[in-house]
Order: C-alpha cells, then sequence, then structure tokens
C-alpha cells in the first residue's frame, strides 16, 4: 500500500475547497519510464485543482510511479500551472512546476541490509495537461509528467483520466455546514477504539493486523490533538506496541456530520522487537496522516485514519484503521 502523500492531499484538498469558488477533482491511469526509456511500469494518480484566475491555478497531487526496476516510488506534489482556454473554454491547455515529496523503496541497492532501503526525497515535478469538457460538470484530462529528482532515477509519465468540477458540491456542503452549526453544542473531547492493517514498505509488504484506542481533543474548530496506544498483533515480526502523537488540522462539512483532518506526529514503539528481516528495531517514526469521520449520531461517529510512517532504519509503513469513536 503506497499512500502517503494521498492521505495528506486528500485532507488538505477538502480544507481549501470549503474556501474555493472554483475547484476541480480528477483521476488518472496510464505509464510510466524511466530517462533512458530502458523500462516502464503502470502510473496512477489523484489530483486536486483550485482556479485562482483565468489563466492562474495551483493543485495538489499524489502520484503513484508503480514497480520501475529497482524503485517502488510515490509522492505528493504541488504546483503551480499557467493556463489557457481554447475552442469556447471547452479546450484547456496548462503547464504546471513544482516540488514533490516522494517515497521509494530501493530494491537494488547492494549494500542494503534488508535487502532494500526506504528512501525519502524532494525533486521537481513538471506536467503539461490537456483537459476537454465532455458537460457542465465533467471533463477528460490528459496529463504528460515529468519527475527530476537529482538523487534518484529521472522518471516521466503519461496518464489519461476524468475528472469533477466540485464548486457547485462544496457550496452545498458549506451552506449546510453554516445551517447546522447554530443548532448543535460543542463537544470537544473524544475516546475511541479502532482496528486496521500495518503494511511495511518493503519487497514484500509485509502486514500485520493492528488495533488499539485513542484520545482527541478539539482545542479550536479547525485544530485537534491526539494521542493512541495500538498494537501489531500478528506480523511475521511477532506482537508489539506503540504510542502515537499528532497535532491535526480539520474542516468540518454537511451540516458538521462530515470531518476531514491531516496529521503530523510521530510513532513510537514501546519496546524493542524483531522485524520481518530478524534485525532488531525500536524506531521514533514521523507520521504524516489523514482522517475521515462521519457522525451518526451527536456523540457517535465513525473514524478512518491512513498514516504513512516514514523512518531512518527502513521501516516506513502505511496504518489504516478503520473505528468507532464517543464525543462528549
Amino acid at each position: 500500500m503506497r499512500g502517503p502523500a494521498l492521505a495528506l492531499i486528500a485532507a488538505t484538498a477538502a480544507f481549501a475547497a470549503s474556501r474555493a469558488s472554483a475547484e476541480d477533482f480528477a483521476a488518472l491511469g496510464g505509464l510510466s519510464d524511466t530517462d533512458d526509456h530502458s523500462s516502464s511500469s503502470y502510473a496512477w494518480a489523484l489530483e486536486y485543482r483550485q482556479h485562482l484566475a483565468s489563466w492562474l491555478d495551483v493543485s495538489l497531487g499524489y502520484l503513484n510511479e508503480g514497480h520501475l526496476p529497482g524503485h517502488y516510488r510515490d509522492g505528493g506534489s504541488a504546483l503551480v500551472w499557467g493556463r489557457t482556454q481554447l475552442w469556447s473554454d471547452r479546450v484547456s491547455l496548462a503547464l504546471g512546476v513544482g516540488p514533490y515529496l516522494y517515497f521509494d523503496t530501493l530494491t537494488n541497492d547492494p549494500g542494503a541490509p534488508l535487502g532494500y532501503r526506504d528512501y525519502h526525497g524532494v525533486g521537481v515535478l513538471a506536467s503539461a495537461a490537456l483537459s476537454y469538457s465532455l458537460s457542465e460538470r465533467w471533463f477528460a484530462l490528459l496529463e504528460v509528467n515529468e519527475v527530476m529528482a537529482s538523487a534518484d532515477v529521472g522518471a516521466r509519465s503519461v496518464l489519461l483520466g476524468v475528472g469533477y468540477r466540485l464548486d457547485r458540491v462544496m457550496q452545498a456542503l458549506s451552506s449546510g455546514a453554516a445551517a447546522g452549526q447554530a443548532q448543535e453544542g460543542e463537544l470537544r473531547d473524544e475516546v475511541g477504539v479502532f482496528l486496521g492493517e500495518t503494511v511495511i514498505n518493503g519487497t514484500h509488504s509485509d502486514a500485520s493486523n493492528t488495533f488499539g484506542a485513542e484520545y482527541r481533543r478539539q482545542v479550536t474548530r479547525n485544530l485537534e490533538l491526539s494521542a493512541s496506544v495500538l498494537s501489531d498483533s500478528d506480523g511475521i515480526d511477532g506482537r508489539h506496541q506503540a504510542a502515537t502523537g499528532e497535532v491535526w488540522l480539520v474542516q468540518e462539512f454537511a451540516a458538521r456530520q462530515l470531518v476531514a483532518g491531516l496529521g503530523l506526529g510521530s510513532y513510537f514503539s514501546l519496546q524493542s522487537y524483531d522485524t520481518i528481516y530478524r534485525t532488531k528495531a525500536a524506531s521514533v517514526v514521523g507520521l504524516a496522516s489523514m482522517t475521515v469521520a462521519w457522525r451518526v449520531t451527536r456523540a457517535l461517529d465513525l473514524r478512518l485514519i491512513w498514516h504513512r510512517g516514514f523512518t531512518g532504519d527502513d521501516q516506513d509503513r502505511d496504518i489504516v484503521t478503520v473505528g468507532l469513536g464517543w464525543r462528549f
């Protein structure tokens, strides 16, 4: 499972969309290859774009470059676009450039003690996009992306997909949220239980079941703090426990029933344990996370959390959980 940036981007897009006047969301799929054209793989992407002016856009995106030989790479981007409209505004041409924060599992590093190495870096993503309006809301999108990473492999991708214009949807949700705020008192604390799966980002994507409990405190309308304890219970590396602490930026929608958030924090192993590669680990892991919660009742919510953990000892991981929370 590869998704770090996907998680952050999805939540950040929700915040921006709640305040924007014109925004799009697109899903794309296609092919990637290296600069020397020696190999190719699948690729897919998700993109949120906000229109700032008739000629200027900004976007947040997630790009999964597939499994190129020796490289399992994905990452998130923040691009600035110059855009022009053609053919009665049905066709749009755009050029974009910006930073690309990536996570690469290197599988051909002979010096890696685990047989692979998790590498993190920042490169540049340059894109060209051609869109065609299919209807008032839907459009087709063709993108060509070039990844320039001085410390890693250069690659390009060609992607084709569809997109949807979100402005009316977000305006309706925002109106509903404003109406709901006057009807509901503040419940600032939440305790919850969850279960899910932890996947190590290595050559085999080894997984274990995960369960635990979380406490969450709303500091302001858009800021929360959380702490949790969790157990990875049945992986090859055996049972071990950990704790997390995160700061969250959150936004409410749909009469305050839907909440999206992004978080940053740390994962602390509470004990030393044997990894699946028979090495010792007691990681302090950075976390970049996304959560979506649906308030089933005023006090009860259903919560999905997606963490990307990034480490210095080749134990990068994705932790995906779903659970129930009680607000009070």
